[in-house]
C-alpha cells in the first residue's frame, strides 16, 4: 500500500461521490433529513409564540421566547428519561444524573439545537447506511476492479476510498450543519449566534465522530458481496437491526440489552455528555469500533476473489 495512491483514490472518490445517481440522492436525502427534523422542532414554537402573541399582546421575539421556555420545561422529563440508562428500575442516583444532562442540553446550550442533534444521532447511521453501502460491492459484482489492479495494489484501493467517503460525510455534515443553524438563526431570534455557531460545531464534530465506525462498517459488508443492493439491504438490517434487539431482548433479559455496544448505539448519545471524560471515552468508542471495522472489511477485501 502506498500513501500516494491511497491519497489520489480518495480525492477521486471524495470528488465523484455525489456526481451519480445514489450520490446525489444521498445528498438530497441528508438534507431533506436535517431540514426535516429542524422543521418539525420549529413548528411548535412558531405555533406556541403565535398564540402567546394573540393572547397577550407581546411583541414576536417575547412572544417566541416565552414558548420556547414552556415547551422546553415540558420537554424536560422526555430528554431526562431518554439519557437515563435503560434498566428496569432506575435508582434515584441515575434519575439525578439524566435530570442534570437535560438540563445542561435544553438550558446551558441552545435547545432546539440539542433536540434536533438528538434526533439526527439516531437517524443519521441509516442515513449513513445508504450513502456508504456500495463502496466495492458494485465493483465487485462487475468486475471492474481489476483494471484497477494493473496499477494499485488491494490495500490502495480500500482504504482510499474509505477515505474519500469519509471526506464526503464530513463535508455533507458541515453543509448540514451550516444549513440548519441559518434556518434556526433566521427563523427565531432567540439565540446569540455566537452560542448557536459554536454548539452547532460541536454537535457537527459530533456526528461526524459517530459516523465513522459506521462507514466502516458499510466498507467491510461492501468488501463482502458482489451485490449493491445485498451490501444495502444486509447494511439496513444490521444497523437498525442491533439496536432493536437489544431494545427488545432487553427487556426479558437485562444481558441481551448490552448488544447494542456491538455499534456505537449503546454510547453515542455521551458524545453530547456534560463531562467531558464521558465525551472522551464515547470517541474513543467510535475511534476503536471504526479502527476494527475497518481492519475487518481490509482484511476480507484483500483476501477474496475480485
Amino acid at each position: 500500500m502506498k500513501a500516494r495512491h491511497v491519497q489520489l483514490i480518495a480525492s477521486y472518490s471524495a470528488r465523484y461521490s455525489v456526481r451519480g445517481g445514489i450520490g446525489l440522492v444521498f445528498l438530497l436525502l441528508s438534507l431533506t433529513f436535517g431540514l426535516l427534523v429542524a422543521h418539525t422542532m420549529l413548528q411548535p414554537v412558531e405555533i406556541a409564540a403565535a398564540q402567546f402573541a394573540k393572547g397577550r399582546n407581546a411583541d414576536p421575539a417575547r412572544a417566541t421566547q416565552r414558548a420556547l421556555e414552556a415547551i422546553t420545561e415540558q420537554a424536560k422529563p422526555v430528554v431526562a428519561w431518554m439519557l437515563t440508562p435503560s434498566t428496569r428500575e432506575p435508582d434515584a442516583e441515575a434519575k439525578r444524573a439524566g435530570d442534570a444532562w437535560s438540563d445542561f442540553l435544553l438550558d446551558d446550550r441552545p435547545a432546539l439545537l440539542s433536540a434536533i442533534f438528538l434526533i439526527l444521532l439516531f437517524g443519521w447511521p441509516l442515513v449513513v447506511a445508504f450513502g456508504a453501502f456500495d463502496l466495492y460491492a458494485g465493483d465487485i459484482g462487475s468486475r471492474q476492479l481489476r483494471y484497477q489492479l494493473l496499477r494499485v495494489d488491494r490495500g490502495s484501493i480500500y482504504f482510499g476510498r474509505l477515505l474519500g467517503m469519509v471526506v464526503t460525510f464530513v463535508l455533507v455534515l458541515l453543509l448540514l450543519g451550516v444549513t440548519v443553524t441559518a434556518y434556526i438563526g433566521l427563523k427565531l431570534s432567540v439565540y446569540e449566534w455566537p452560542a448557536l455557531l459554536g454548539w452547532s460545531a460541536y454537535g457537527t464534530l459530533a456526528l461526524v465522530v459517530v459516523s465513522l465506525p459506521y462507514v466502516a462498517l458499510c466498507a467491510w459488508l461492501s468488501a463482502g458481496f458482489a451485490s449493491s443492493f445485498a451490501s444495502l439491504t444486509i447494511a439496513s438490517l444490521v444497523i437498525g437491526g442491533v439496536p432493536l434487539f437489544a431494545a427488545l431482548g432487553g427487556r426479558q433479559f437485562e444481558v441481551l440489552g448490552y448488544a447494542s455496544y456491538l455499534l456505537p448505539w449503546g454510547f453515542q448519545l455521551r458524545l453530547f455528555h456534560p463531562e467531558a471524560g464521558q465525551v472522551a471515552l464515547a470517541a474513543g468508542g467510535c475511534l476503536l469500533q471504526a479502527a476494527l471495522f475497518a481492519w475487518l472489511g481490509h482484511r476480507k477485501f484483500t483476501r477474496r476473489d475480485l
